[in-house]
């Protein structure tokens, strides 16, 4: 009893739980990294899978015990020591969002916060002297491989909404707090006994939490460990992290010149760089960390022709690998050139969804969303407004996605003026901690085309520090900023109509300084010479996208305007029971949405504006909007328009039907 209360006193700073303050986002987390895991043998890094599997990782997936409760002071007292008894405790699949399974209700809300607007307080909306608060305590056990011994082990989450304190045996080992970026906790001295077995570990989840006011995206709200958990070893002297600069220089798609360097490893170290072929093409180590190629330039990455090469880093016994693209992005004048040529971005924003399972997806939902955008001409999509499960990324280098990869923050409900959260001094360490965590988990990946510092914050001082971090860490990629447009590489907005598209298109040819430029667009935050995104259009709500063809007319008629990304790519509707019984015998289910849960507040089917639905099934809209974004175009005289940017026409072969009044 006496150690549960010091460890209560542990847990608070202050007297203010770590929770309820900005100052304190994690405990014992270990910095962020690029994902790889140690592999066995080099042969492993081209195994075809998008995770080469390893002896090293282990996963914790599986049937955990839970309790449930509804505000913090009734959560369970000494859980976390290895003698609880959790027999009267129910039990839980890993990964999962609570509320899709029974504890608690999901929550839908669009601009306003589910719980009350005191930061950083956690109180319940209607009535503000309450603590609203749900926490899921889980416990489950595991075994440490007898092949690990000798190795540092660490524990990972890859996904936990929203806050959550570890124990392992008894012991405290750490709390986290950014719910959609992967931490890590190294546990090699918290294993028990010799050889690691039978260890209890304990976690505790808390639904809300300071950063759940930097979490105000409008989706249903989850809680609970929603994502992947494993344990995984390296060597003592292993590789933590590392950094891959692939970079080229291309005029009109031809690679004139190309580089590919390794940085961040400690220590003896070497690298080869085979192509798709297993052939290797290039070879580094600690003393010679960059290779210049000479008269035989790499294949390019694009989303057309996503061409791959791996990397293979050895350090001692340490083998790791990533895979890599070369390209080349930059804003040269109004527009943005890929590969030395004018790409139009056909975009669409992604919320990680299921209609049985909240915000846990498995690798096939990924696959099955990346299998619709290709296969109706989507080139790229936008992590709205998240880091995503970090295999996506590997899926959008695979198969070719652009990806404007978005920090996780949003804070909706203050605004846009002098209650917006990005001019508030109590915020800036978590702004800027989200971005550099955000950047160094993904600049590895080719697919990564633009950074987003986050989606409909107020501006100020945070977001330019966060800027000028994630310029630090990474200065390949153009940064974007809707709510600071002044301040970025590309100009953004959202929901503006075609005629606004179209004066946007004439001011991004004008020059600085001219007549044209005094007469800025009507937000006042666009400026001259300069390209511009269109964020969020042709919001899918409904049968039909509207004028979507006329907005493609506008984007193709300005080089300045590169693209548009539609709200949104699926209906997040979830499936619920009813007391109605079907013929089967069962409860019948429906789409529920925004209150449908009895939730309060709510905004009702707002979240229902997906060009597909949440069965993932094609509708008309889906098919509309292929239609008008094809990249093959035959008009009325026959002459063919080819709209890709790497694929010439004479890669298809063409059947043609002459008809006459249709028939």
């Amino acid at each position: 009893m006496i150690a549960s209360i010091l460890l209560l006193a542990a847990m608070t700073v202050s007297g203010v739980p770590e929770w309820e303050n900005p100052q304190v986002n994690s405990i014992n987390r270990e910095p962020p990294r690029t994902y790889s895991m140690p592999l066995a043998c080099e042969g492993d890094a081209f195994a075809g899978e998008l995770e080469p599997a390893t002896p090293y990782r282990k996963s914790l997936n599986g049937d955990w015990k839970i309790n449930w409760v509804g505000e913090p002071s009734l959560r369970p007292a000494g859980f976390e020591r290895t003698d609880f008894d959790d027999g009267g405790w129910d039990s839980i699949d890993v990964p999962s969002c609570v509320e899709m399974r029974g504890f608690g209700v999901p929550h839908y809300v669009n601009v306003r916060y589910p719980h009350a607007n005191m930061a950083p307080l956690i109180r319940d909306r209607m009535a503000t002297n309450l603590v609203f608060n749900p926490v899921s305590s889980y416990r489950t056990r595991f075994s440490v491989p007898k092949q690990w011994s000798g190795r540092k082990v660490f524990l990972r989450f890859d996904g936990v909404y929203s806050a959550y304190y570890v124990w392992l045996n008894g012991k405290f080992v750490g709390y986290s707090e950014d719910s959609t970026s992967a931490a890590e906790f190294e546990i090699s001295s918290f294993l028990s006994g010799k050889d690691g077995t039978d260890n209890v570990l304990a976690v505790q989840v808390y639904k809300w939490c300071d950063g759940s006011y930097l979490e105000d995206q409008d989706m249903f709200r989850f809680s609970g460990i929603f994502r992947d958990v494993s344990i995984w070893a390296m060597p003592e002297d292993g590789i933590w992290d590392f950094k891959v600069n692939a970079k080229c220089r291309v005029e009109d798609g031809r690679c004139e010149s190309a580089d590919i360097a390794v940085s961040g490893l400690v220590g003896d170290w070497s690298a080869t760089l085979y192509d798709a072929g297993r052939k290797p093409v290039a070879n580094l180590d600690s003393r010679h960390s960059a290779y210049s190629f000479k008269s035989t330039m790499p294949h390019l990455w694009s989303a057309e022709k996503p061409y791959l090469y791996t990397l293979v880093l050895k350090k001692g016994t340490d083998i790791r690998m990533k895979r890599v693209g070369f390209k080349d992005v930059r804003v040269v004048g109004n527009t943005v050139l890929f590969n030395g040529r004018k790409i139009k971005f056909k975009g669409v924003n992604r919320h990680e969804t299921h209609p049985r399972n909240g915000k846990t997806l498995s690798i096939a939902d990924m696959e099955r969303d990346l299998e619709l955008m290709k296969s109706h001409n989507f080139n790229a999509v936008r992590t709205a407004h998240y880091p995503n499960h970090h295999l996506w990324y590997d899926i959008c280098d695979r198969y070719g996605l652009y990806v404007v990869a978005e920090a996780n923050v949003e804070a909706h409900e203050p605004g846009y003026k002098e209650d917006g959260l990005g001019s508030k001094p109590m915020w800036k360490d978590s702004i800027v901690e989200r971005n550099v965590n955000h950047a160094i988990c993904f600049r590895n990946h080719p697919s990564v085309t633009f950074w987003s510092l986050g989606n409909e914050t107020g501006h100020g001082e945070s977001f330019l520090a966060a800027m000028s971090e994630i310029r630090r860490l990474d200065g390949t990629r153009p940064v974007i900023w809707e709510r600071g447009n002044v301040d970025v590489d590309i100009d953004a907005a959202m929901y503006y109509p075609v005629d606004w598209v179209l004066k946007r298109g004439r001011l991004g040819d004008a020059s600085e300084g001219s007549m044209e430029d005094r007469y800025k667009t009507p937000s006042g935050r666009q400026s001259a010479g300069k390209p511009f995104l269109h964020l969020e259009y042709a919001h899918a709500m409904g049968n039909a996208l509207g004028n979507f063809k006329e907005y493609w007319d506008a984007y193709y008629s300005h080089d300045c305007l590169i693209g548009g990304f539609i709200w949104d790519w699926i209906d997040q509707t979830l499936l619920k029971k009813t007391d109605r019984i079907g013929e089967d015998g069962n409860c019948v289910e429906i789409l529920a949405y925004g209150g449908d849960h009895d939730e309060q507040p709510n905004d009702g089917s707002f979240c229902a504006n997906g060009l597909i639905g949440s069965d993932r099934k094609v509708t008309p809209k889906l098919i509309e909007a292929g239609y008008v974004l094809r990249n093959l175009i035959v008009d009325e005289n026959f002459v063919l328009e080819n709209r890709f940017g790497f694929t010439y026409a004479d890669e298809f072969t063409c059947d043609w039907v002459l008809v006459e009044n249709g028939i």
